[in-house]
């Protein structure tokens, strides 16, 4: 930095001196043509002798000032560095990973699970990783869902690089090809071919993890790929029996989500330690109950809570089973232990917009509503549109309730436009929204077009499920509702 100020005044300095000695030339030369006594005054004798005398006098207070400038762009100059510096550190900046669909070459139905379920473990693992960004499960797999050309996959989601690959299956043996590539160049950055028994999968995706994160960010340490803390077991049948229940449980049907119970059940009986199995057919217990595929019976609520807190026994440190864990406190009203569950599934995976949701939703039923939103906020951004939804409602409507609940106006109103679909929820919260701050909707579409939509719902049963941890609220929407409808 001196060497630099140094050089800078050596160049004023001498540009200042050429300046001087060039003014005094010119002086000289003008008073052959030009009578300076009889236009201003003085001789040019005395012109020329007062800029000898002026010249000196104004180098330090010319230095000076360059000095002062260059100190200030210097400044400028480090500010710009450190915000950079801000900007490599920040969250947004990450870069962004995109896993897209294996092609599956044997072209068999049988064996796409197998493909499909090595990709979503793959995913899995990098999204443990809070280095990087990884792309959602749902939006890797629109890439062949939708139909993406790269190009229109790489600008629709921002995506700095994409690993790909294929497989192929005979027998008990696999054969896999990956890539990572680079999108701004479409550079491949490297590449590998792996021939392996099915018992070794977990060693191979070890290392593709490790060699893209190796090329991407540098020989880091990554804790969250000790195997010890997170194989789901060491009998491939229970694996493949683990990747075809969650298959099956991605297709959210009644028929798929009796054969994922069925499939996780031999899963588990090949390895009852297997705590992903038991998580898993927890999940698919709780899919059936939301969506009606089964009764709702405290036979079904037990069963539910037995596998997932087995699949928290069996591994502590499986970043699904704490989520799903988060999911029924939830359900149940246990807001403390619900947002204790959540806070634990986002240290293992911070990452999985299924986890900063339903850590984001504990937050603010314990009152830390800021900080609720903003893992909503982060949810939204990794996975817009939720597994087994078509719009981004889900999304929306949870952060709206946030909103809501920190009588923020503004950015509620924001998100309530958003929704496109309204649900009862967040059409309820409106009404008390606006009425709190006086403002007239009874004219409104939104409030008209859903009077009918939900005039006979059983509204106490609907508010419960709105899981609010304040019964002052609770008997206020109540009363609310049964005034409008």
């Amino acid at each position: 930095m001196f060497k630099k100020i140094v050089g800078q005044l050596w160049k004023v300095a001498t540009g200042y001196i050429v300046f001087c000695v060039a003014s005094i030339q010119l002086i000289s030369v003008l008073s052959d043509n030009i009578e300076f006594e009889e236009t201003l005054g003085f001789s040019s004798a005395a012109i020329i002798q007062f800029t000898f005398f002026a010249a000196p006098i104004g180098l330090p207070l010319i230095l000076i000032f360059a000095y002062l400038l260059q100190k200030s762009n210097d400044s400028a100059v480090d500010q710009d560095a450190l915000y950079k510096d801000q900007i490599s550190l920040d969250k947004s900046y990450k870069k962004k990973i995109a896993v897209i669909p294996f092609e599956n070459l044997n072209k068999d139905d049988d064996g796409a699970f197998l493909v499909d379920g090595i990709v979503e473990d793959l995913i899995t693992e990098f999204s443990m990783i809070k280095e990087i960004e990884i792309l959602s499960r749902q939006t890797c797999f629109d890439y062949r869902n939708k139909n993406y050309s790269l190009e229109e996959y790489k600008d629709k989601f921002d995506v700095d690089y994409i690993v790909s690959g294929s497989m192929r299956s005979l027998n008990e043996r696999l054969r896999i090809s990956v890539e990572l590539s680079e999108m701004d160049e479409g550079n491949i950055i490297w590449g590998n071919k792996f021939e392996l028994d099915k018992d070794d999968i977990f060693d191979v995706q070890d290392e593709i993890v490790r060699k893209t994160i190796i090329s991407l960010l540098g020989n880091i340490e990554l804790q969250s790929l000790e195997r010890a803390n997170r194989i789901p077991t060491d009998s491939m049948t229970s694996y493949e029996c683990l990747l075809k229940g969650k298959d099956y449980h991605h297709r959210f049907t009644k028929e798929d989500n009796q054969k994922a119970l069925d499939v996780l059940e031999k899963a588990i009986q090949a390895d009852e330690h297997n705590s992903q199995a038991h998580a898993w057919k927890a999940c698919v217990l709780g899919q059936a109950l939301g969506r009606g595929y089964l009764d709702n019976t405290d036979q079904l609520v037990e069963d539910i809570i037995f596998h997932i807190d087995l699949a928290v026994k069996l591994n502590k440190n499986d970043f699904e089973a704490h989520r799903m864990l988060a999911e029924v406190h939830l359900s149940m009203h246990s807001f403390e232990e619900a947002k204790l569950s959540g806070m634990r599934a986002f240290q293992l995976n911070p990452n999985d917009p299924r986890v900063t949701s339903v850590y984001g939703e504990a937050l603010l039923r314990n009152h830390q509503v800021d900080e609720g939103i903003d893992f909503l906020l982060k949810a939204y951004e990794l996975d817009p549109i939720p597994q087994g939804q078509t719009t981004s409602d889900r999304r929306v409507s949870a952060i709206y309730f946030g909103y809501y609940l920190k009588n923020d106006l503004e950015n509620a109103e924001l998100f309530f436009n958003k929704i496109m679909e309204m649900d009862f929820r967040s059409w309820l919260l409106n009404i008390h929204l606006k009425s709190k701050h006086e403002i007239e909707f009874k004219n409104l579409n939104w409030y008209q077009s859903n009077l009918q939509k939900f005039n006979n719902l059983d509204f106490r049963m609907e508010i419960d499920r709105f899981h609010l941890n304040n019964p002052d609220l609770q008997s206020e929407l109540q009363a609310l509702a049964e005034q409008h409808l």
